[in-house]
């Protein structure tokens, strides 16, 4: 037999040779590639090549073994024997036909990930998911999405079970979907746990994995139609101008709708550089500009790049909190609705601070009524201030506050209102609503006014709207609720009479629920927008004038959100 003792096997060619029948290959002890063309597992037997990290050639069977059969690679060196049974331990790299290799060349490993691991590509509403390198199946365990703490898993997010919670595609991709979009200024914290995931023979299981990604802002248009009284509709045209179709404010920049000035008269709102912007009516400075200046078309407040959220607010005036938890409003200061415990008519034409740091960011933290503001802190506490009238400040009194005072309760979670009423939403899904009550918009199932919180029947309230002196309200099923004056359609369930206690819109797949002063807009789960109620100057979106009583979709899709009071706003994700 041929004996052979080299450091670099080559042909006269300086190429991988064959090896020639029967052949030993021993004391190799310090290559890095042992390169051949063919080796026969029948009649050739490598040994004693302690460092070789590659084994680069095809195993070739001829007569009775099979492909691949008797070949190890492990720290003792390259022997050929018992690949089937012993597997590849310890070889970095393996080129050739290895298809019916066993052992390590069957692990389950990620090819990719989406998103990547410390990437922040990743859409809101993306699903996030693995592609494996081989066709997996359901081990069991839970993937966890967490929020990061310090790069490692803090608060839970949601739990995804991967026999029912993950969906397989094309064999080695998985996909897990969240219930709800996820934050863009958080960094979340993904596990997949060992074993979760076997190979589709189920002998092999994923060892696991964890890692941490961000989440890429959204990019939305601005779009507005109605009254466009003041420059409102944010289109630089005539201010007598109305228009009853969605018409795009230019730039792709915007992220959040708030509360806007009873009668659309002004806006400020947040683009996702932490600007703030504002246009429309400024008799009182509520544009925010040192000025009375009105504008049709958005201008920035200052050169401020912290702020979080803003709004405008009824009867003129403005407010925007900072990421630093500071809370700041600006306009019209009749009956303390500035919340600086000045006296009436001092009004301001820039950002004036409200004491604190800890005020709440977010269009479902705080509102403006008549002449009042209410407004959630990160402690869960709620507070008002302003015009007392009819008790809508909840303070078993019909007292004016020029400056924040609490209701009681450290679990309040999501407020709204109508013209002088104040509604909002505890942490247990429990719905509480004060003030005026003529037209039922308490909820209540009378015409009784409140100052102090009553509770509306149920638990599983999640979202609050209104327009005017009608509420609505979504529950954690998907289900809208409308109740209070039912002029022009309002309610939504086909008629125009009021009611005084919750009556159900159709539908079960509501997400989101706006409102204007004689309007009521809603958009789905499917990202479709609908509107009703009156129609006097092209509020409902329908191109033209018409009122409706039962919801009426407005053209497009993947709308998000939506707020207005006879000039509305709605954002579209792009």
């Amino acid at each position: 037999m041929s004996q052979i003792n080299v450091n670099r096997i080559k042909d006269s060619n300086e190429g991988a040779p064959d090896f020639p029948s029967g052949v030993n290959v021993s004391g190799i002890t310090s290559t890095v590639t042992l390169g051949v063309t063919n080796l026969n597992p029948t009649n050739v037997n490598v040994s004693g090549v302690v460092t070789a990290t590659t084994l680069d050639g095809n195993l070739l069977a001829t007569g009775t073994p099979t492909l691949g059969l008797g070949v190890t690679i492990n720290t003792s060196g390259i022997v050929i024997s018992g690949v089937a049974t012993a597997g590849i331990v310890s070889a970095t790299t393996f080129f050739g036909d290895g298809s019916a290799l066993t052992g390590v060349g069957l692990s389950i490993a990620p090819l990719n990930y989406n998103p990547a691991v410390l990437g922040s590509e990743l859409a809101k509403t993306t699903g996030i998911g693995l592609t494996f390198n081989q066709a997996v199946k359901a081990g069991s365990g839970n993937v966890t999405l967490s929020i990061a703490n310090a790069g490692v898993a803090g608060t839970v997010v949601e739990n995804f079970g991967v026999g029912n919670s993950v969906t397989y595609s094309n064999g080695d991709t998985i996909t897990i979907t969240p219930t709800s979009s996820l934050n863009a200024s958080e960094t979340y914290h993904l596990s997949y746990p060992s074993g979760a995931f076997t190979n589709i023979g189920g002998d092999v299981s994923y060892v696991g994995t964890a890692y941490t990604f961000g989440i890429k802002a959204a990019a939305y248009q601005m779009w507005s139609w109605g009254r466009n009284t003041h420059g409102a509709l944010g289109l630089n045209q005539a201010h007598d101008l109305q228009i009853s179709s969605p018409v795009q404010i230019p730039g792709t920049a915007w992220i959040e709708i708030s509360s806007t000035g009873r009668g659309g008269d002004h806006f400020n709102l947040i683009k996702n550089d932490n600007t703030l912007w504002a246009w429309g009516d400024n008799t009182y400075g509520e544009l925010g500009q040192n000025s009375v200046v009105k504008y049709s078309s958005p201008v920035q407040v200052g050169s401020d790049t912290t702020w979080s959220s803003g709004g405008g607010g009824q009867y003129s005036t403005s407010h925007a909190v900072k990421t630093d938890g500071t809370l700041w409003m600006w306009g019209r200061n009749l009956y303390g609705q500035l919340g600086q415990n000045a006296p009436d008519n001092s009004n301001q034409s820039s950002p004036v601070q409200i004491p604190g740091t800890t005020w709440s960011s977010g269009h479902t933290k705080g509102n403006t009524v008549y002449l009042a503001r209410q407004h959630i802190k990160t402690d869960g506490t709620l507070w008002v201030w302003g015009h007392g009238t009819h008790g809508k400040l909840a303070q078993n009194n019909l007292t004016t506050y020029s400056s924040p005072i609490q209701i009681p309760g450290t679990n309040w979670s999501v407020v709204s209102g109508c013209y002088q009423a104040m509604l909002a939403i505890k942490t247990d899904g429990t719905l509480w609503s004060w003030g005026y009550n003529d037209r039922g918009a308490l909820g209540h199932n009378n015409r009784i006014k409140y100052s102090s919180p009553v509770q509306v029947p149920g638990t599983t309230w999640s979202k609050l709207g209104g327009c005017g002196d009608t509420v609505g309200a979504i529950k954690t099923d998907g289900t809208l609720w409308c109740w209070g004056w039912g002029y022009d359609g309002r309610i939504g369930d086909g008629t125009t009479t009021s009611r005084s206690s919750p009556t159900q819109v159709p539908g079960t797949t509501w997400s989101e629920i706006g409102g204007g002063e004689k309007e009521m807009i809603a958009i789905k789960t499917d990202g479709t927008m609908w509107a009703w109620g009156s129609n006097t100057y092209g509020g409902l979106g329908q191109n033209n004038k018409t009122n409706y009583s039962s919801p009426k979709q407005i053209p497009g899709t993947n709308w998000s959100s939506t707020r207005g009071n006879l000039v509305n706003l709605a954002l579209k994700e792009i």
